[in-house]
């Protein structure tokens, strides 16, 4: 299996976001769906909850009831009520990616050591990914922003999951994600790539959103292909 197995992380904060997220992962809002969206609601029957509640607002009640069983209280305006962690598969991979975004689950959730809410598998775009929600629940204590910490703990988080995960699938490492003009650059120099090989890509009807998942990750369509569109 060519291609590499990316992974993330961001905090959620605010009041009602974690059910806001699982609408959007259980594909309850309508204005992200047709042309106006990278989503093709014509693929969204092909997407599976992995685990979870069975709608959206009861991911959020879940996440409520975790809570108030622990005796958590009042929290600021601020606190990281979740984790949502997205791993991604590189479009036209070969793997069986229930069980690769299983694992990933299970793993989220034992690396964190944390309640999952809920694990979403999303076929509907560019590229297959799920999203795991985690409440970042230690104890007594709601606890995201040290659970993440910075980037020292970010690059072992991604070392684990390459480790634990991914290279057991044939998965290369993720490369560093581009920023600035370099993301700009490289989105310039993959678009025109498959131009001059007219890859078929481009008569696909999800065209649409592979063109999005390549302006918003020029590397998502896998390392072998930057690295022919690089040399």
């Amino acid at each position: 299996m060519t291609g590499a197995g990316f992974l993330r992380v961001k905090k959620l904060k605010g009041s009602g976001i974690i059910a806001v997220a699982a609408r959007h992962n259980r594909r309850v809002i309508q204005a992200e769906m047709g042309a106006a969206g990278s989503i093709d609601p014509t693929r969204s029957h092909l997407n599976v909850t992995l685990t979870g509640p069975t709608t959206a607002d009861d991911v959020g009640q879940l996440a409520k009831a975790l809570m108030a069983a622990a005796g958590v209280g009042k929290l600021r305006k601020d606190a990281v009520m979740a984790l949502e962690i997205v791993f991604s598969l590189p479009p036209g991979h070969d793997l069986d990616d229930r069980a690769y975004f299983t694992n990933c689950a299970t793993w989220a959730g034992g690396y964190f050591g944390c309640p999952i809410l809920s694990a979403d598998v999303h076929r509907d775009e560019a590229a297959p990914h799920c999203h795991v929600l985690l409440l970042p629940l230690v104890g007594t204590r709601m606890d995201g922003s040290n659970l993440l910490g910075g980037k020292q703990k970010l690059m072992l988080l991604q070392r684990d999951f390459h480790k634990s995960v991914a290279a057991r699938y044939g998965l290369h490492k993720a490369p560093a994600r581009l920023l600035g003009p370099a993301k700009q650059d490289a989105t310039v120099a993959v678009l025109r790539r498959l131009r001059e090989t007219g890859d078929s890509a481009l008569k696909s009807a999800a065209w649409a959103n592979i063109r999005a998942s390549v302006e918003n990750d020029p590397r998502s369509l896998g390392r072998r292909t930057f690295s022919t569109v690089s040399a």
